[in-house]
């Protein structure tokens, strides 16, 4: 993956979290909505995950709702990790 394809998965995981905010009645967890966004994508022995801010690290059904999003886009298995 190159840094020009890890921002463009940075700016697909922000659109993504930008539906999520029209959807955020059925995503429990704690979540500061106001200020979400991805904020790193890391490749390591060949798995990629990208971190969004503002969520808990128990966050996971934005979580899961992320990973379904990337995966209905064509970008199967991307680990998803919430973070304050």
């Amino acid at each position: 993956m190159t840094k020009e394809d890890a921002l463009d998965l940075q700016a697909t995981v922000n659109g993504i979290l930008a539906q999520a905010m029209g959807e955020r009645s059925q995503i429990g967890g704690p979540v500061n909505w106001g200020d979400l966004r991805c904020v790193d994508v890391e490749i390591l022995d060949g798995h990629v995950t990208v971190t969004v801010e503002e969520a808990s690290p128990s966050a996971s059904e934005l979580c899961r709702f992320v990973a379904k999003e990337l995966a209905r886009r064509g970008h199967d298995e991307i680990a998803v990790r919430t973070e304050w």
